[in-house]
């Protein structure tokens, strides 16, 4: 499956100025990614951004050049990947989907009626590679834990359920959470033992387009 990008054009990063601000070359660029990323984000590495402006940015960073490959930093493409599983008939004959809904006061990126089944499903984004193995959260993430408790109280209910992440750098070769995010591993495992099903995909960035490939394996 391919998820085309809008037209990019090229620069190159200097600086992080805020959470979701970069500095570039070309000028400001807006950063749709929370993640520390200090491994992409080195002074000088070629990227390639959407150009949009607005009154603070020239557009938006999509990709970044580590280690001679593309790497996808736009976490809300995510959804949009996750979004095309689902057309695709991955979990099942697609028969409604809503967007972004909301359950105790936060949200859950889809709901969606799976082969006359009720289904959650949450999207989130990982580019944090180190030797093949893909390590989420980048930084702690309590929202992240949230959403993965919610998730097990739903399966709990009888609702079919999924976590998502989408691995947006080609050199992963397997996935798993960073231990070092205690409450998320926790969720996490809470979550299996509830049904949740937890899922990793190896996505392909190029110029023109987001390539998604094989699940990969969960190290254990």
């Amino acid at each position: 499956m391919v998820l085309p990008l809008p037209p990019l054009l090229p620069c190159r990063f200097l600086r992080r100025k805020s959470r979701f601000l970069v500095e570039a070359d070309v000028g400001p660029l807006h950063l749709p990614n929370s993640g520390r990323m200090a491994e992409l984000l080195i002074p000088g590495a070629p990227c390639h951004y959407h150009p949009k402006p607005s009154p603070k940015t020239l557009g938006r960073m999509v990709l970044v050049e580590s280690r001679g490959v593309q790497v996808g930093v736009d976490a809300s493409l995510a959804e949009d990947l996750l979004e095309q599983l689902l057309f695709s008939g991955r979990f099942g004959a697609l028969e409604a989907l809503r967007r972004e809904v909301r359950l105790e006061g936060k949200r859950l990126d889809f709901w969606a009626r799976l082969s006359g089944e009720e289904a959650f499903l949450e999207a989130k984004n990982c580019n944090r590679v180190e030797g093949g193995l893909a390590l989420f959260p980048d930084a702690p993430t309590k929202r992240g834990a949230w959403h993965l408790r919610l998730l097990a109280r739903l399966a709990r209910q009888g609702k079919r359920a999924y976590a998502v992440w989408m691995v947006q750098h080609p050199l992963a070769q397997a996935f798993a959470l960073d231990p070092e995010d205690r409450e998320l591993l926790q969720a996490a495992q809470e979550a299996k033992e509830a049904g949740v099903e937890l899922l990793a995909f190896r996505v392909r960035p190029s110029l023109t387009a987001l390539h998604l490939e094989n699940p990969l394996p969960w190290a254990t």
